[in-house]
């Protein structure tokens, strides 16, 4: 067949507007500017093979990209648009550098396919012979993993406004199973509409999740602050973006998912234009080997973050020793709007450093983790390090203030962040003991340095205050952490926090009655500190008081019912006899 009508006036004047950026190398690498094609180039001979193989898998019906690319016509009416981002690295989606530590699933188009674009729509869109066109890929039907063992869905969908901000959500997926299972696979379905960006799974561990779910007037809740208890499955990464491959895990890997332990979907949400019904499904495959390979996963970062207003060169470093030889299989980078250069890299003992990932351009947008081609072997002394850049000025397009403001650390996409996560697999389990007893040490460091920082920019924070005296204590050195309690109490007199570990001290000191006097007093400041019941219930349990102390831990295991110590002493209580009324 040949080409249709002629081009309109505007995507003419189109054509050659895009002819004069391109040739001046505004957007393009060097290596694509080498000269036009050697033949003409084609839809059905050079265009159909890319798109179909790196477009098309997200490009269609009940996929979240907006638009198809199948036909001839469709990809011909967005033919400048494809030119455009294509040159400009924005699609496919894909922000790791060539170069480095090859990645699984890589979804980047070399050079000269970006080329191939660039001549088509400057030649007019010809269609070329018919029958070279390729046919199209066959995709499963459903589930690309065949049909899971299991399917999750929300219960009750919801509904995306048509217009304004980007919407951060957390949807609560009950599990039905009876019993424990391991999981080797877990394929997400973002339901149509195109409007998950991208997301994170996570488990519900103690069901603070599920109790978070009707709170709201909506399904789910709100935020990128999760509860206690809601984390990703031990040693793996649950993510999904666009175009990401869904994979199993290999004989002897996988993770465990308990009877009542539900899946929290935290989602990115971009409206389209139009009201939409979100209704995420997600398909668990299971596998009758329980994990016999120890992973774990573990981060650098920081959170004393201070980002001014107009700094276009804020960098954060941060590095960790390992203690034993690991194999590295995934990584995830992690930052938010301010980011810019994103590096993790690694020195081994022998001095020799190596780019493990290097992010030139990062985009909050298409964040996620990356699968590493093979394992990387990193000896026992290797010093695994991140390099990440932000800039906070005006210039930074992605900058979600205006004017520029002062940028702290925090959980919500305006505040920004500094993680750069990992996985690893380790030899045994004494291996993986050692190595998440370094990473807690780590752990504990940074969180001591974020107290500090926070107090030295305001000595008056009872929280950092209290959260210094929570160190304190477990350092023994209980004299110094009333100190710090009380000075929270008059930093902050209606903070509940700062009563209830001073009560935590005077208790195993032995001062029942002045212990009693804190948890009241945090309960009355706050009526939902579960672990203050507790611990009231406990002083009367010891005084002999079973009435009060049953109320008091049965209040303790409404408000959490994963407080495996109340659930004890409660027990205790109920086999005790009634002595005192």
């Amino acid at each position: 067949m040949t080409q249709s009508a002629a081009p309109a006036r505007g995507v003419a004047r189109g054509r050659g507007i895009f002819r004069a950026w391109f040739l001046l190398g505004i957007t393009l690498a060097p290596s694509v500017l080498a000269g036009p094609a050697a033949a003409p180039v084609t839809f059905t001979q050079d265009i159909a093979p890319i798109v179909f193989e790196h477009c098309a898998g997200c490009h269609r019906p009940g996929q979240p990209a907006p638009f198809p690319l199948l036909t001839y016509a469709q990809v011909r009416g967005r033919a400048q648009q494809i030119a455009e981002v294509t040159a400009q690295g924005f699609m496919p989606p894909w922000m790791p550098e060539a170069g480095h530590a090859p990645l699984a699933h890589e979804r980047r188009l070399t050079s000269a396919q970006i080329a191939r674009f660039h001549d088509w729509f400057l030649a007019d869109t010809p269609e070329g012979p018919a029958a070279a066109l390729p046919p199209l890929p066959r995709w499963p039907a459903e589930w690309e993993l065949g049909v899971p063992d299991v399917v999750l869905r929300l219960p009750h969908p919801y509904t995306l406004a048509a217009d304004g901000p980007d919407v951060y959500r957390n949807f609560v997926l009950p599990s039905p199973l009876p019993a424990a299972r391991h999981i080797r696979a877990l394929e997400f379905h973002p339901g149509p509409g195109g409007i998950v960006h991208h997301a994170f799974v996570r488990v519900d561990r103690r069901g603070s999740a599920q109790r978070r779910e009707g709170t709201e007037s909506a399904p789910g809740f709100a935020g990128m602050d999760l509860p206690a208890g809601v984390e990703m499955p031990g040693g793996y990464f649950l993510s999904w973006q666009p175009g990401k491959v869904p994979t199993a895990e290999p004989p002897g890997y996988g993770w465990t998912l308990e009877p009542g332990q539900g899946l929290v979907v935290e989602a990115h949400l971009k409206p389209n234009g139009k009201p939409a019904d979100l209704a995420p499904e997600i398909g668990l495959y299971f596998t009758a080997l329980p994990p016999t390979n120890a992973t774990v996963v573990f981060s650098l970062g920081s959170l004393s973050l201070a980002l001014p207003p107009g700094e276009t060169n804020y960098v954060v470093t941060d590095d960790f020793l390992l203690p034993a030889p690991v194999d590295l299989l995934s990584v995830l980078p992690h930052a938010h709007y301010l980011g810019r250069e994103l590096e993790g890299s690694v020195i081994r003992p022998d001095g020799t450093t190596e780019i493990l990932l290097r992010i030139p351009d990062w985009d909050f947008h298409w964040q996620g983790d990356y699968r590493f081609a093979g394992p990387i072997h990193l000896p026992a002394g290797s010093r695994l390090r991140m390099r990440y850049r932000y800039d906070n000025s005006a210039a930074n397009p992605r900058n979600p203030h205006s004017p520029p403001r002062e940028i702290l650390y925090g959980p919500q996409s305006a505040d920004e962040m500094a993680e750069l996560w990992f996985q690893a697999r380790v030899a045994d389990p004494v291996v993986a003991k050692s190595l998440r007893q370094a990473y807690e040490a780590k752990k504990g460091e940074r969180l001591l340095n974020y107290v500090h920082f926070r107090l030295a920019r305001n000595p008056r924070d009872a929280t950092a205050r209290t959260e210094l005296g929570v160190f304190q204590m477990g350092a023994k050195d209980h004299a110094a952490a009333l100190v710090s309690f009380q000075q929270a109490i008059v930093d902050d007199p209606t903070a509940d926090e700062p009563h209830y570990y001073t009560g935590v001290i005077r208790r195993l000191r032995g001062d029942l009655n002045g212990a009693r006097g804190e948890f009241e007093t945090a309960i009355r400041l706050h009526p939902g500190n579960s672990r203050a019941h507790g611990n009231l219930g406990l002083i009367f349990l010891q005084q002999g008081n079973l009435p009060r102390a049953e109320r008091s831990l049965r209040e303790a295991l409404r408000l959490d019912p994963a407080d495996e110590l109340a659930r004890r002493n409660l027990e205790v209580v109920l086999k005790s006899p009634r002595i005192n009324p």
